[in-house]
């Protein structure tokens, strides 16, 4: 959107008088001069004089300004009202929907770390995270039947890929956690798809490579974390 661009006089030939913040500038690249002043009307008037700038040297722009006819006590906003401006403004330029309206956003202040997160989950009866039970996720993994391979074999190994699936599923929505290193993957998959140490590693990065797996550096290890979509896959 476009701004308005007064001339440097801050007395319009109409008698109107500029109020509010505004900022002036004046170049002269022949000389190597550039000069911004922004502030309130009267106080960067009065250093344009100091300058030798005052009078139609330069340009004022409006930033929060408005005009104001003394003689009349009324005042008008610098940038022309908002009528106006939409007749100008192509339909490219206009936004859709309203006007936005900040009265209508209600203000929140809260001091830097107050918030306690978990209480305000547990008000909000959410899900709390805790951390993965090796040994019960283990328990779960002997107690289930076999399952069936995933029918997209582009990892090169469908049945692998579908008790991969299998837990990181009970990891995320049981306990709420978003990854498992690559350590707990082999401690409770390895021997059941024989894959383990680099064979495993390798395993893993060609999932991430398609896309059903996230690959997240920190801490000790390499964790991976599923891929929502791949989690529903069959």
């Amino acid at each position: 959107m476009k701004r308005d661009v007064l001339s440097a006089s801050n007395v319009r030939s109409d008698g109107m008088q500029m109020r509010g913040t505004v900022r002036f500038r004046f170049r002269s690249p022949e000389n190597n001069i550039d000069v911004i002043i922004e502030g309130e009307s009267n106080v960067v008037e009065s250093l344009r004089q100091e300058l030798g700038l005052q009078g139609r040297v330069g340009f004022i722009q409006p930033l929060s300004a408005r005009l104001v006819d003394d003689s009349e006590l009324e005042s008008h906003a610098a940038m022309g009202d908002g009528e106006n401006l939409s007749n100008i403004l192509t339909e490219e330029e206009k936004l859709p929907g309203p006007p936005p309206d900040p009265s209508s956003i209600p203000a929140v202040v809260r001091r830097i770390g107050d918030l306690d997160i978990k209480s305000k989950i547990s008000e909000l009866d959410g899900p709390s995270r805790t951390e993965p039970q090796i040994e019960y996720i283990r328990e779960f993994l002997e107690s289930i039947d076999e399952p069936e391979p995933l029918s997209n074999n582009l990892s090169g190994d469908p049945m692998a890929e579908s008790w991969l699936q299998i837990l990181l599923t009970l990891v995320v929505r049981e306990h709420g956690q978003t990854s498992l290193p690559i350590s707990a993957i082999e401690d409770l998959i390895g021997e059941r798809i024989n894959r383990e140490g680099a064979d495993l590693e390798i395993f893993l990065n060609r999932l991430w490579i398609m896309g059903r797996l996230e690959l997240i550096y920190g801490g000790a290890e390499i964790h991976y974390a599923p891929n929502p979509s791949w989690l529903i896959s069959q």
